[in-house]
């Protein structure tokens, strides 16, 4: 009996312990099936953490292709400016050849001055050999007054003389016929003879005075038309001269203002050049600065990428062996680290698109440098005809100062002259609007 009672005792204490691991079962196998749950919980995030990571992969993919278009676009700013800046080098070897041919016109004015001085220097000589011929002439005029009224004395004595001898004459006849009367007829045709004789000398003498006296008349008058003539063609030379003289001052006073406005344009367009080669300078510099910040943000995002690779396995190998000893901690560790990576991945693409705006912004102010600098090579491209132009005016008036004869210009190259200036002058104030561009384009690089 009291066997008996044992084994019942033993037997109930059997089924409390039973009972007892039931429960304890019951309780494993909820607990097993709550973390079954938090495990298929924690892989569906580990799913999502997957899916994200490959979504930033995907970003981190478009961002370097994106870094190696942006390369490429630089490449070919680069070779743009290679380019540009070999046009540059063409235009300061044209500066430069400008700067010869000014010189070139420096030495022309130079030379023209000195013939305007020696065309001055003629002229005044001229004038005072016009002064002495006038003189001269009034001198020879006043001789030949004189020598007329000589010739007309000369011949008033002569009429005069003449007429006493025919009064003499007529007075020896009538004697002759009183002497006549009374004596023989021989002597006295000898005596008229004579007297007759005496009388044709006397004529004969009387004209050869007269003779001389109108030869030497018509020589003065013949060298008073010689001076006359030879006056008349001084003054002309004398008004030519002139005419070329004022002709020769106006051409170097425009020659002169052109030579100053020519040194005002040559000094703009080296500062032209000199802010030309800054820009280029700074934009070297700012791609230089980019393209440092785009290889620091390529290696950020390789060692953010392999950072963010190792921690994924991190977690992948943590996770089983966390699971069993804290399944929430797992979770909200990793719900942090995801928080986090997304906060990092937020800020990565905010600063990235910053710096591609700025690039973007450094790329088209690089663009407009480029283009101001093409329309100042095209206004330096023409201003290679203008100085062909120039060239040919400035031989033109070289011919004109050196042969005088090409004093009288004709209208229709008067006209193509003008023309050629008025070309000129709105070259240069078309160059003159391209400079100050290229200023307001330097202060609003510097600001």
């Amino acid at each position: 009996q009291s066997l008996v009672e044992e084994q019942q005792s033993q037997l109930n204490q059997y089924e409390c312990a039973a009972s007892q691991c039931v429960s304890e079962l019951q309780k494993a196998q909820l607990q097993v099936q709550s973390l079954q749950a938090k495990i298929h919980e924690s892989e569906a995030n580990n799913m999502k953490l997957q899916e994200k990571l490959n979504e930033m992969e995907c970003e981190l993919r478009s961002i370097r292709q994106a870094a190696q278009s942006q390369e490429r676009t630089i490449q070919v700013l680069t070779e743009s400016f290679s380019t540009k800046d070999s046009e540059a080098q063409e235009l300061y070897q044209l500066m430069e050849e400008q700067n010869s041919t000014l010189c070139k016109l420096r030495e022309m004015v130079h030379r023209n001055q000195l013939a305007q001085f020696k065309v001055r220097l003629c002229a005044h000589h001229l004038r005072a050999a016009l002064q002495k011929s006038r003189s001269e002439l009034q001198a020879k005029e006043a001789a030949l007054k004189e020598a007329e009224a000589e010739r007309r004395a000369v011949v008033q004595e002569n009429e005069m003389s003449i007429a006493q001898l025919k009064h003499s004459l007529q007075d020896k006849e009538q004697q002759l016929q009183v002497i006549t009367e009374g004596r023989s007829s021989k002597p006295r045709d000898a005596l008229l003879e004579k007297l007759k004789e005496r009388i044709k000398d006397r004529d004969r003498a009387l004209e050869r005075s007269i003779d001389d006296k109108f030869r030497c008349v018509e020589e003065r008058e013949g060298q008073v038309r010689r001076l006359q003539l030879a006056l008349r063609e001084k003054e002309r030379d004398l008004e030519r001269l002139r005419c070329i003289l004022s002709n020769n001052e106006e051409t170097i006073t425009s020659l002169d203002a052109l030579v100053r406005g020519k040194e005002l344009e040559l000094e703009q367009a080296a500062e032209a050049y000199r802010n030309l080669q800054w820009l280029k300078q700074q934009s070297e510099e700012k791609e230089r600065n980019t393209l440092r910040e785009k290889e620091a943000i390529i290696s950020q995002l390789q060692a953010a990428l392999q950072t963010h690779s190792l921690e994924a396995q991190d977690l992948t190998a943590t996770l089983v062996a966390r699971v069993q000893a804290g399944p929430t901690e797992v979770v909200e560790e990793l719900k942090a680290r995801l928080a986090l990576k997304e906060k990092l991945f937020q800020e990565l693409i905010s600063d990235r698109s910053r710096q591609s705006n700025e690039h973007q912004a450094q790329v088209q102010e690089m663009l407009d440098t480029l283009s101001s600098k093409d329309q100042y090579l095209q206004v330096s491209c023409s201003r290679n005809s203008i100085w062909a132009v120039l060239c040919c005016l400035i031989t033109f008036i070289h011919c004109v100062s050196h042969q005088p004869c090409l004093a009288t210009v004709p209208q229709c190259v008067l006209e193509q002259l003008v023309s050629e200036y008025n070309k000129l002058n709105d070259a240069l104030r078309a160059e003159k609007r391209l400079y100050q561009s290229l200023t307001h384009i330097h202060t609003k690089s510097d600001r």
